[in-house]
């Protein structure tokens, strides 16, 4: 295919893309905050797709979003290459954190990370984040008065639909409003928003990140149909928790708390400032029995910490 036709092919591809329904009125003061980690591997196309042709693939998917999310403006998170990812690569023992992430990735994908990272005079605003990883970033975003309104979150990763805020799905186009403090919310795209997203995850885990979650229920593996199960009569984040932790002392015993706040602090996406291991207790009951659990999380953390520095030293 000639580069002209390359062009011509994505632009066609974006414009039935954005056809699922019309550009959003402009609300005064929204934000589309656009994933950029994942939007490096979206964008990057095929092996043959050509550098320019994937820079106007990246140009287009944010435009058009920004559009279609009704937005005033586009802030594009990132990961940093150093980042440490908000500790949860110390803080994981059951199964390395992100551990089967060493696949190929697309031909194009340094190309749009570093476009994405360093374009000078764009009509974006980028966070590069050191302290955390970009879905952190974009749950601090989600932490305002009024996120529904102000708030525009657009990825395909699925563990940012426990944010509130209106989301904007990555390949219909569809919106769907979390309100602050929603427990469940059903998508136009018929998934599960809102915190019990969370807790389902605490029990079926999440293959992307490498994070098992409750790994067995009942002598069976706990996947998504059991997580939905078992927390099919909940409304609350009281009742999930009462579900969740019950089925943790059931396969885990005396350990279930060190398991629990383990997959908690890998799962829950932070939302704020100093981005806390220990956030996802915002989430718990108060009366919980965690704070032991919490304290040994974080002299491990310290520990492992301590090591690496001391390793880096030696280099």
């Amino acid at each position: 295919m000639s580069f002209a036709a390359e062009i011509e092919a994505a632009a066609a591809k974006v414009e039935v893309e954005a056809m699922s329904d019309s550009a959003q009125e402009v609300v005064p003061g929204r934000t589309l905050h656009l994933d950029g980690d994942y939007a490096a591997y979206f964008c990057a196309g095929g092996s043959e797709t050509q550098a320019a042709t994937a820079r106007f693939i990246t140009d287009q998917r944010i435009e058009t979003a920004t559009r279609m999310a009704g937005a005033t403006r586009c802030v594009i998170h990132l990961t940093h290459a150093a980042s440490n990812k908000g500790k949860r690569f110390h803080a994981a023992t059951v199964k390395p954190y992100q551990g089967q992430r060493q696949g190929h990735k697309p031909v194009n994908w340094r190309f749009v990370r570093e476009y994405l990272e360093l374009a000078p005079y764009k009509p974006w605003d980028r966070r590069l984040w050191r302290d955390r990883e970009a879905d952190d970033g974009m749950g601090l975003a989600s932490n305002c008065m009024n996120p529904v309104r102000d708030v525009v979150i657009h990825t395909r990763d699925k563990d940012m639909r426990m944010l509130p805020g209106t989301h904007l799905t990555w390949t219909d186009y569809l919106l769907v409003h979390v309100p602050l403090g929603a427990y469940e919310v059903i998508g136009a795209d018929g998934l599960v928003y809102g915190t019990k997203w969370f807790w389902l995850q605490m029990l079926q885990g999440d293959s992307a990140d490498h994070i098992p979650g409750l790994e067995k229920h009942e002598g069976k593996n706990c996947g998504e149909a059991t997580a939905a199960e078992l927390l099919s009569g909940t409304r609350s984040n009281q009742d999930a928790y009462g579900v969740v932790s019950e089925a943790y002392r059931g396969h885990y015993g005396s350990e279930w708390d060190e398991r629990f706040v383990e997959q908690a602090a890998l799962l829950w996406i932070r939302r704020t400032a100093l981005a806390p291991v220990h956030e996802f207790l915002c989430c718990v009951p108060q009366g919980h029995d965690l704070r032991g659990a919490v304290r040994r999380l974080h002299d491990r953390i310290q520990v492992k910490e301590e090591i690496a520095h001391e390793a880096t030293q030696q280099d």
